[in-house]
């Protein structure tokens, strides 16, 4: 366990087991809000106006909560790998959203936000410790296979972080499990990846999530089938492709934020995974783009 002071806060394939792991974890659906999340929202990210869940100061005050997944490949194959439950400033974010079964499918999925009561949060924290997760044990992966998908848990409790790590649960849990192991952390992964339905009655209505900042990954324009013709678009910012974020393997990806969010947003959001976009040299790129949530570094580090 590591801990600090809280301060704040596609293309070859994978091999057929790791995509079924990841679509069991990311099973979801995806409202129409929720696929049109844009910008300018007066509220603060992820927040709303509507009445519900109203969380307190005394039990969301410095608790963080993010639960994703990871494995051992290039940025390029886990870029769309969302975080599956964001909480932060009181707020839940819901990342467990499926893509419509469409083609071309988008290339914006937005995510949606909730707010979630003191009592939902004490809930969770109540879970943690009775599972004997909030010590100094934080490894409870029983040994990483080759290729095995890891399941990691921040949690910041009073300051402290708990930066949990396992393997990604693939079956049920236990009825009844011993604290502080493996099982116990499945466990609590599990309740976390079902928190729609186990914390339904502390969760406020769902809302459109307003990102701050997004990640967006340049690669070789994605040729269309027979009989369909990709959009072409301007890409809408000043920036070119060649000195765009960084080298992500053959590709490049960066972080968008502020006034360049606000222009790339209603862009992406009407365009598909055919999209290219030529920038002012004329060179053509597609783009993955992805949400990025509190606290998370992002899929371009």
């Amino acid at each position: 366990m590591t801990t600090r002071s809280l301060t704040g806060v596609r293309k070859p394939a994978l091999s057929l087991a790791a995509s079924i792991l990841a679509a069991v974890f990311v099973a979801g659906c995806v409202s129409p809000a929720a696929t049109g999340a844009g910008a300018g929202s007066s509220s603060a990210p992820g927040q709303t106006d509507q009445p519900g869940a109203t969380p307190t100061a005394a039990s969301t005050e410095g608790f963080y909560l993010r639960v994703w997944q990871s494995q051992a490949l290039a940025p390029q194959y886990t870029f769309s790998w969302l975080p599956a439950v964001t909480i932060a400033d009181g707020h839940y974010i819901n990342g467990m959203v499926a893509i419509p079964m469409i083609y071309p499918g988008p290339l914006y999925v937005g995510l949606s936000s909730s707010p979630i009561s003191s009592a939902g949060i004490d809930a969770i924290v109540a879970e943690a410790r009775a599972d004997g997760l909030l010590g100094a044990k934080s490894d409870f992966s029983k040994g990483l296979l080759p290729g095995a998908i890891s399941a990691h848990i921040e949690l910041v409790v009073g300051g402290v972080t708990h930066e949990l790590e396992g393997l990604l649960p693939t079956g049920p849990s236990p009825a009844t499990v011993t604290p502080g192991t493996p099982e116990a952390f499945d466990a609590f992964w599990t309740k976390l990846s079902s928190l729609d339905i186990w914390l339904a009655d502390d969760l406020g209505p769902s809302a459109p999530y307003q990102p701050t900042s997004v990640a967006v990954m340049l690669t070789k324009p994605t040729d269309a089938p027979s009989g369909m013709t990709a959009q072409i678009k301007p890409w809408p910012l000043s920036i070119t492709f060649a000195k765009f974020g960084s080298a992500a393997g053959p590709n490049r990806c960066g972080v968008v934020t502020g006034a360049d969010l606000a222009a790339l947003l209603p862009v992406v959001q009407a365009g598909n995974a055919l999209t290219r976009f030529t920038d002012s040299t004329g060179a053509s790129m597609s783009l993955n783009v992805r949400v990025l949530v509190p606290g998370e570094a992002g899929p371009c580090a």
